[in-house]
This record gives C-alpha cells, structure tokens and sequence, in this order.
C-alpha cells in the first residue's frame, strides 16, 4: 500500500524518464495518480454503444487480486449522435477498475493459479469477451434484484467497459456506491444471531450484522437460480473475507445493502483452500463436475430464470444475446484441459481459438510484437515450442520476449552496444522501480531524486539493503530515522501528558475519524464530544498518557536482558552464535509472555489510581486487565461500557480493528474477521460481566468441592495452611469480596 505523504509530483516526473522517446522499449506505469486524465474508447453495457471518453482520476481506492480502483469523474463523453448510455454523465462520479493488480506479487500469485487452471492468462484482464461477460453478467443480476430483493439499487450498476493501453488491461466503469461497511455493535446477547435466517431483528443488537448474513445469503440464492454458482463465491459467507462485497448504502432513502463486486480474483483450485469456505465450494463443485472454479455460469439455466419473469427482463434479449457470444468466445479463448479436454486436438476450430486467446495474452504481457503474433497465429511448430517454453522458470519469460519481440531485441542490443542507449534504459528502469519505492515509503522525496539522478547507485542499493523490509532498509539509509521517530513518539506522549489541549484535540480527531469511517453516527458523534469535559473522560486521557509510555517498556526490559544474557554466555566461554541465540530468544519471549514488565506498570498505575481515589468500583474491570499484555490498552474502554456504551464500542472498535487490518485478505476491513475480533474484546466481557454472580458462584463451590476433600485428608501443617490459602484466595475472595464490591451501587 501506498505511503500517504508520497509526493505525487515527484511520481509523475519519474514516471516520464520511464517514456523516454529514445528508447525502443519502455516500461508500462504500475498504477495512476490523482489528477491523471484517461482518454478512452468505451463500449456501453447496454446498449453495446461505441464512443470516446475521458475519465480523470479524482482518488486511488486501492487493489488486489482482481485489480486496481478508482474513483474517476467523467470529464468528457463523446457519442454518436442521437445516442446515450444510461447512467454515463458528464461530471459524475464512477468507481473505475482497471483488471491488473498493482502489486507485483499479487499479480505473478493470480497469474499463476489461474493458469493452473485454465492454462492461459487472465482473461478478464487480456480477452475482449471475458470483460464483456462478466459486465453483462452483473447488469443481469442487477435487473434480478428486483425479483429478490424488490430493487435494483441492490446491485451496483455497470455502464461501460474499455481497453487502457497503458496498463495493457482491460477496465470497467461502473456505479460510484457512496455507503460504509457496517458498524461493530454493541450486543449483549450475541447468540441470538446465530439464528440469523429466523430472528426478529427487533430482538437483536446485532441488527446489521444479521441484516448483511441475510443479504449475502439471498445474493447465494439468487446466483445459484440464476446459474451462476462460481460467482456466488463472492458473497459466500463462510470465506471469511467475502463480506467487504457489499456495502450499506447511505447515497439512497431505503439506506439497504449493496452487492458492488462481481470479479473474482483468484481461481479456486481443488488443492488450494484459501479460506474455510473453499472447501465447501471445492467438494460443490467437484459434484457439478468442476475441478477448477472461477466464473463458469450455465447459460441455459439463465435463460430459464430470464424466462420465469417476463415482467422484470421484457427488454433483455440484446444483452442475454451478446452474453452468449461473448461467453463462448471467452470459453474457448484458453486451453482449459478440465472442460475442453483432448477436444483441441481433433477440433480444429477450437485449436484455432485457443491459439488466437493464448496470442492475445501474450500481446498484453509484452512478449511479443504484432508481426510475430500473426506468425503464431497459424499455430504449428512454431506456436507449440513458444507455449511450453514459457514454462521454463524465470528463463521461460526471458526467452519468449527475446525470441518474439522484434524491438526488444534491439533494445537489449543498444543496451550491450551503445553506451549512451545504456545509461538512458539504466535511468529509465531506475526510475521505473523508484516510484514504487518512494509510494511505499521506503526512500523519501530527496533520497529518491538522487537515486533517480544516479541510477549505479540506485541498482546497488536494490540488490543489497534494497532487499530489506521496509523498516530495515529505512533505517539502513538513515538511522537518523529511527532516533527521529523515537524523539517524536516521547514528545508526543509528554505533550499528551501535560496538555489538556492536546488530549482533547486528539481525542476530538478520533472521534471524527470514527464518524468518517461509519463506526459512529452523527448522533454518536456529537453526544461523545459534548461529554468530553466530564471527570471520567478527562481521567480516561491522563491515563491514555501513561499506558502510552508503558508502550516501550518491554522492549526496552527485554533488550537490556538478552544483553546481560548474551554478555553471561560470552564471559563463560560461550560461542557468538550461542549468545545472538539466547538474545534473540528472550526478546521473543518477551513478545509472547501473557504479562510484561509493561504491562505491568501499567496495571500497578491502575492500582495506585484505586488507592489514591479510594475508589475500587470505578476501576474493577480496568485493573485485572491492565496487567494483561495487549488486551490491557482495552481496560479503560472495557471499563466505559456501561456509563458510556457509544464511546466504549467506538474505542474498542478502533483498537481492535487496527490490529486485525494487520493481517493480510482477513484483516480487510468490513471482513468477519475484524467483527470476531471486536466480539471477542468488547461484546464477549460485557456478556460475562452479566453473568459474573454465577460464574463466581460456581467458580467457589468448585474449589470447595475440589480442594475440601483435600483439606480433610492433609498430612501436615503445612499442606493444611497452603490448600487453605489458595481456596480463600482463589476460589472465595472472587465471589465473596470481589462480587459485592463490583455489584455496589454508586454512591451520590
């Protein structure tokens, strides 16, 4: 992901070196700025309408497997007279994906699986028909919304599709769906959702949640009526990171839900599960006699669907006809052994088509020229030794594109022969690979100029440190960095510290961030601010203060003991290995440790509060947790829940979901993951919490009943003093000091 405060200006003059005019071959940009302006040619969903437009990049929203997003205004439409693409105006807004990933890895991983798969490249990037199916597809099921769910707003709308000649890719213009993911709610009884499909959600707080399980599971439904099974995998809830597909609009009246992708990224093979649900949809498929799954619909069945209801697809026919054209095509563009099988060989039309799509891959990967591209063509000798070279590792490309491409050729000749055509291709490829870096972060806005102006330098450093994570390789330039970043940390929590200002200022503007995100409303928002100045909230932020400096104290503690221990180990003799083993095992356990010499300051902090204030009821669920590692920056949360609910949830929310976002695909947000996570910190202690007089009675009654009869029967003194201790201590403090005191009513 892009570093935020990247400079865009530097990308775009680093993305000109890239073109320079002299060179014969010139590097493709990985992705658009803001402020980019696309002329294009479209074709309209429907009606299938030619004509030129100009679409100008307002925001990048980000990519995966599938491809990259935008946020685009239409700033130029040109059409053949007396026509119109409904939906397509001028100065509107659209959400634009181009189908390329703008990641390096993600893409070799999607072109790999699919063409385990299907034995070619991704079609919906390279194949016309591809494309086009897939929309055609989309507006179908949007037009079926209306027999589902009584609406089309329940499927995101598509309008046009295009070539980018740039990215070598195809792209799509579809409905900009203003919306948010869902809210973390609050639930004091989450088990009432588990009976998602029959619960009356005036009798769950969980009312998005089920809300969303029941959308996702009717677009299931629908797909499957309709013939479209391997799409359904997009809102099949059971994959876990499916759910961020649909979004809760906020751009209509009835505010519903909103299906708005409908491109897979990845090919589902039998012995690759990529999430708990695969393996349903592995064993479903393989008894509709599919080994592989991606976006084979059946056509018939469609048709019989279309059928059913005259009333809502009386218009439909030119789609449904071009969907059939358009999806045979894209079927037979591609080798495909598991459902064309040994066919290619004894049909020579087919042979003839898969030729022609493997061609048009190939065209867009930059493998070959347009002169060799008719010679492969004709199929022959020719073709079959070019195909099964390509699965030669890392030479396999090397020599296609030497092989295929006139020009290439002469470029990698000019870079051996020429030296001035050398330097030019060494600054354009350093260029090329320096804005990647300086999005990412790795080099800031002067270290990238100067490695643009020394390209040596650049290559050098790409193939050593260059090598590095991020972090490493920042530090490794600079180390200055990491004292400046430790130098902002401290001043931060000393002016948190000592400024009220400050505190609430940064509060504030996490408060509004959580508006912005959709995890509060406007209601929410202003209530948690008019109570900013209360005694409990001011008390909150001092101690956010001191659980912020509590942050480095492990780190600091364990590296100081692996130290002393590393140093131990070589005074006795020990080898360097075996210290630099022992030092970076006591820092890994530090890590892992379930109580830290952190979290431990932080929890005694917590206890000195309770004693100074002479306040115990106030601070019983804060301090047990504050002694815990990670969960105890929740503790003061946790403790708001039941004077301020709206607060609580937001804060926990927002650390939980921070962690979570860590995690790559699962950790997306609005994925089921993040709302498990929050289930588990905020909703799951507030249900315990309701419970807690009968888990301590129980709890007690249990270590009578086990430590009694041991009691009765110890032998010595000793024995008898220790099993008592650790029965009143353990088992009847709990529910006989520590329930009454939590249970208490506040005192006016």
């Amino acid at each position: 992901m892009a570093k935020k405060n990247y400079s865009v200006e530097l990308c775009k003059t680093l993305e000109q070196q890239t073109q320079d005019p002299q060179l014969l071959i010139r590097h493709r940009p990985v992705r658009y700025e803001t402020g980019t302006v696309l002329p294009i040619d479209i074709t309209g969903v429907y009606p299938a309408i030619h004509g030129k437009a100009e679409l100008t990049i307002d925001k990048f929203l980000g990519g995966g497997f599938a491809g990259q997003v935008y946020r685009c205004k239409l700033t130029g439409l040109d059409l053949p007279e007396n026509t119109f693409i409904p939906g397509l105006e001028t100065g509107k807004r659209y959400a634009v994906k181009i189908v390329i990933p703008p990641n390096a890895f993600s893409r070799w991983f999607r072109n790999t699986t699919y063409w385990l798969a299907f034995q070619g490249p991704f079609s919906s990037q390279v194949n016309y028909g591809a494309c086009r199916a897939g929309l055609l597809w989309q507006k179908l099921v949007r037009r079926a919304g209306l027999v589902k769910f009584g609406r089309e707003t329940a499927v995101k709308d598509a309008y046009a599709s295009f070539w980018d000649a740039n990215l070598n890719a195809y792209g799509e213009i579809t409905e900009w769906v203003e919306g948010r993911m869902w809210k973390l709610e609050a639930d004091r009884d989450i088990s009432t959702r588990n009976d998602w499909k029959h619960v009356d959600v005036e009798n769950t707080e969980s009312l998005e949640y089920v809300e969303k399980r029941r959308f996702m599971n009717d677009m299931v439904e629908l797909m499957h009526e309709m013939g479209a099974p391997e799409f359904a995998r997009q809102y099949e809830w059971s994959t876990m990171k499916s759910q961020p597909n649909c979004m809760k609009r906020t751009d209509t009246d009835d505010g519903g839900l909103c299906a708005i992708d409908f491109r897979a990224g990845l090919a589902l093979l039998p012995w690759l599960p990529m999430s708990p649900g695969d393996f349903k949809l592995i064993i479903n498929g393989l008894k509709r006699g599919a080994l592989v799954q991606f976006d084979r619909c059946d056509l018939s069945k469609m048709e019989a669907y279309v059928a059913a209801h005259p009333d809502v697809f009386s218009d439909v026919q030119p789609m449904i006809d071009e969907l059939k054209v358009q999806d045979r095509a894209y079927r037979r563009s591609l080798p495909d052994f598991t459902h064309h099988g040994l066919r290619p060989f004894f049909d020579k039309s087919l042979k003839m088509d898969i030729i022609a799509g493997l061609v048009e891959g190939y065209l867009a990967d930059d493998l070959i020229d347009a002169e060799f591209a008719e010679k492969l063509r004709r199929g022959g000798l020719r073709f079959a030794a070019f195909y099964h070279i390509g699965g030669i590792p890392i030479l396999g490309k090397m020599i296609r594109q030497r092989w295929g491409s006139r020009a290439f050729r002469k470029h990698m000749l000019g870079i051996f022969t020429k030296p001035a055509y050398f330097k030019t291709a060494l600054k354009a490829r350093a260029a090329h690979d320096l804005t990647e870096w300086h999005r990412a972060g790795r080099t800031d806005e002067t270290r990238t100029r100067k490695l643009a102006d020394k390209p040596g330098l650049f290559f050098v450093e790409k193939f050593t440190i260059g090598r590095l994570p991020i972090g490493l390789h920042r530090f490794c330039i600079r180390p200055l960095i990491a004292w400046d970043g430790i130098v902002a940390f401290f001043k931060f929590i000393y002016l948190f510290a000592k400024d009220e200002a400050f505190r609430e200022k940064w509060f504030l503007d996490q408060v509004a961030e959580g508006e912005k995100d959709g995890m509060l409303t406007k209601e929410e928002h202003d209530h948690i601010v008019s109570i900013i100045k209360e005694p409990y909230i001011v008390k909150y932020l001092k101690s956010m203060a001191v659980h912020f400096c509590t942050i480095p104290v492990t780190q600091i503690v364990s590296v100081i003991t692996g130290a002393i221990v590393a140093g131990i180990i070589l005074s006795k003799g020990g080898t360097k290995t075996d210290a630099s083993l022992a030092f970076a095992g006591i820092i890994a356990l530090f890590q892992v440790t379930p109580i830290s010499p952190g979290s431990l300051c932080r929890g005694f902090y917590v206890v000195y509060l309770m004693i100074r204030e002479r306040n115990w009821r106030d601070y019983l669920v804060a301090a047990p947790l504050s002694f815990v590692k990670y969960i105890g920056y929740l503790a003061f949360p946790l403790q708001m829940t039941t004077t301020y609910p709206h607060l609580a949830r937001f804060l926990v929310s927002r650390r939980a979901t921070a962690f979570v976002h860590i995690i790559p695909v699962f950790g997306e947000h609005g994925a089921l993951l993040e709302h498990w996570v929050f289930d588990l910190f905020f909703n799951v202690p507030q249900i315990m919490g309701r419970h807690i007089r009968g888990i301590l009675t129980t709890w007690m009654l249990l270590g009578i009943a086990v430590l009694g009869p041991l009691l009765a029967f110890a032998e010595t003194s000793k024995g008898i003093v220790g099993l008592s201790i650790a029965l009143v201590a353990v088992f009847l403090c709990p529910r006989l000091v520590f329930y009454p005191i939590l249970s208490r009513k506040k005192q006016d």
